[in-house]
């Protein structure tokens, strides 16, 4: 029997990362109770998480040597009545640098946390010559740590990791400490939560145009390690690679703006049949939770009440995954709202020209009561949905044409890979 061993596990990939490498039989345990799972030794092999990491340790018959070296356990292997303590993160993270080819090698790197996997992210570090690694934290563990008072002293790093759970699910909200326009020479933001994809910290980043990477390819190569350890067996890096790019597409949200009247309904529908996602059109989410047509709640209401209606709506579902999600069209004068949105959304913005919308007859639309209305609104909202968008797909042809075209250009964005 193999599994994760960990003490809230309800929102894990593991089951599906590992049934993905051939592994049919994998399992979540979720006990606070540690020895007394450990004791019962009815597993094969197990992947440990929070917050058992540095806690399994004293359970351990004998670990390898870079679990040895970072004090940190992550999988352990039950092998004639004996249990071996591995450390698998450090080849995740590892197998992470070389698939978006970051060097490390006398870079300054900053690693905010000190916990099991900041152990591990200083002990890789420091093999592959960085040159120097420092823990900024809450509470100092060990020497030459600093604490968040003391951040002004080391805003020369050139590449920043976060290791806490600051803003990991639920808490996707949670501040950080301190905002990365302190660092003048950042060359790269590295964020080893994956749920959300785009965690506020990373969002930052993108906003202030440095690179940065989500914690996903770690933790489907760290589980790539583990099997082999498993089952004694090799996983081929196109395997690892495919893997990444299938829960990738899996998890993230296809975010659909642009003008009223640019199809975003009719291509969730058609993004629902290629991707199979499930659709929210928010439009009908708060005619539906209303009782009334978007124009009733216009003219009964007014439009600043609609803003707040389409928040609170964007504030039940943005944790979602999985999940086409067509936008009205003021969503993007929202600049939180959008944030929200982009956690776990690639934002595809429609492009049909005003031109085009205007030869059309538009109806239920509170905010077009005449043509030119349409042309008011796009010089008001175009540079958002520039600013906003990931993708951009320009509506100039046949619906088919433009199908086959937004499905290319998504499948570009996920097979990117940072140069």
């Amino acid at each position: 029997m193999y599994g994760l061993l960990g003490k809230s596990l309800s929102h894990s990939l593991s089951p599906m990362i590992h049934t993905g490498f051939g592994n049919k039989e994998y399992r979540l345990f979720e006990t606070e109770d540690l020895d007394g799972f450990l004791k019962a030794k009815n597993f094969k092999g197990i992947n440990i998480t929070i917050p058992f990491k540095e806690k399994i340790i004293p359970y351990l018959d004998s670990l390898d040597e870079v679990a040895n070296r970072t004090s940190s356990v992550n999988t352990v292997i039950s092998k004639d009545g004996l249990l071996i303590g591995y450390n698998t993160d450090y080849f995740g993270l590892k197998s992470m640098l070389e698939y978006f080819k970051v060097s490390i090698a006398n870079k300054r790197i900053l690693i905010v946390g000190n916990g099991g996997v900041a152990k591990t992210a200083k002990t890789l570090f420091k093999d592959l010559n960085a040159k120097s690694v420092l823990n900024i934290c809450r509470t100092i563990r060990e020497d030459g740590e600093i604490t968040f008072s003391e951040i002004d002293k080391i805003t020369d790093c050139d590449i920043i990791v976060n290791t806490t759970p600051v803003g990991m699910y639920p808490n996707n909200q949670d501040k950080y400490l301190f905002s990365l326009t302190r660092f003048s020479g950042l060359e790269l933001v590295i964020d080893l939560i994956y749920n959300p994809l785009q965690t506020n910290l990373l969002q930052e980043a993108k906003d202030l145009s440095i690179p940065s990477i989500n914690g996903l390819f770690m933790v489907i190569a760290q589980a790539a390690s583990a099997h082999e350890l498993f089952f004694d067996q090799k996983l081929s890096a196109e395997l690892i690679e495919q893997t990444y790019s299938a829960v990738n597409r899996k998890l993230t949200n296809l975010v659909l703006i642009g003008l009223p009247s640019s199809g975003k309904s009719m291509y969730a529908k058609k993004l629902h049949d290629i991707f199979h996602k499930d659709i929210i059109d928010t439009d009908s989410e708060i005619v539906k939770d209303q009782n009334m047509e978007i124009t009733d709640i216009f003219e009964k209401f007014g439009e600043s009440y609609f803003r707040k209606l389409e928040y609170a709506l964007v504030e039940k579902i943005y944790k979602n995954q999985n999940c086409v999600i067509s936008t009205g069209g003021g969503m993007i004068l929202d600049e939180k709202l959008m944030h929200l949105l982009k956690q776990n959304g690639l934002v595809i913005f429609l492009d049909k020209k005003p031109e085009a919308i205007a030869k059309h007859k538009i109806e239920n639309r509170p905010l077009i009561k005449k043509s030119s209305d349409i042309f008011q609104l796009s010089h008001q909202r175009r540079p958002l949905y520039e600013k906003y968008a990931d993708v951009i797909l320009k509506i100039k042809r046949e619906s088919n044409y433009h199908f086959k075209e937004i499905e290319v250009k998504i499948n570009e964005h996920f097979d990117y890979k940072r140069p």
